[in-house]
């Protein structure tokens, strides 16, 4: 959860006074991905005709480096001080999920193709990394189904996603949220959205918990085998 502060900025554009802002503040570190609880050293705002952002330049005790937040204003609290949402950071470096190996052996596209929507995630192209997330999912789940039925895997891959899900996933869990995954990574590649109240925050935990129940399933069964094996 990130926290706000009122700061007063002055301004980098020419003949404008300073003026506050409520900024959203960091709670991890870019560059160490450590927590991170700090106020900013120092903020400045540009304004133009169209905007008004505010830059604030942090340092990290943790690490000892130094990054910046682009915030645009994006409302205005109930006193009228414009209220400011991080939407960029320098430097922009990436903490990819990490995923097991067991599901890296299931499916690599799946991980490949995961990692490289959170780095377009990560540079704000919001319009774009909700399609990602969904190709990836797509991935995932067909792999996941091949590998229990190996011999439909052509069918399998001919299939559209939902098809997928309802003919050749059996596991209750992973079917229910691979289909509610499913729902809302078509929001992200639709022209109208079905699902206004949710966004790609409530898609990713989706497939998240989706990863979480297919490496479940895969530890359960080789703890049964070790089980099962003559000691």
């Amino acid at each position: 959860m990130h926290s706000y502060q009122t700061i007063k900025a002055p301004s980098l554009s020419p003949g404008l006074l300073s003026k506050k802002f409520k900024i959203m503040l960091p709670n991890i570190c870019p560059i160490c991905n450590v927590a991170y609880g700090e106020t900013p050293v120092k903020s400045y705002y540009v304004s133009t005709s169209s905007s008004e952002d505010v830059y604030s330049f942090f340092f990290c005790p943790h690490c000892q480096e130094c990054f910046i937040t682009k915030s645009p204003a994006t409302d205005k609290c109930s006193d009228g001080t414009p209220l400011c949402t991080i939407n960029s950071t320098f430097p922009n470096f990436l903490h990819g999920t990490n995923f097991s190996e067991q599901l890296k052996t299931l499916s690599p596209q799946f991980v490949k193709i995961y990692h490289e929507s959170e780095q377009a995630e990560n540079i704000n192209l919001i319009k774009i990394c909700g399609m990602g997330y969904r190709k990836a999912l797509e991935f995932l789940i067909k792999d996941y189904a091949i590998y229990n039925k190996p011999d439909c895997k052509e069918e399998i891959e001919k299939s559209p996603l939902g098809k997928c899900i309802d003919t050749y996933i059996e596991n209750p869990q992973i079917k229910t949220l691979a289909k509610a995954s499913t729902w809302l990574g078509n929001d992200e590649t639709h022209y109208i959205r079905k699902h206004e109240h949710y966004n790609i925050s409530d898609l990713k935990r989706f497939i998240s918990a989706t990863v979480a129940y297919i490496v479940f399933e895969f530890s359960y069964v080789e703890a049964v085998s070790f089980l099962n094996t003559p000691q």
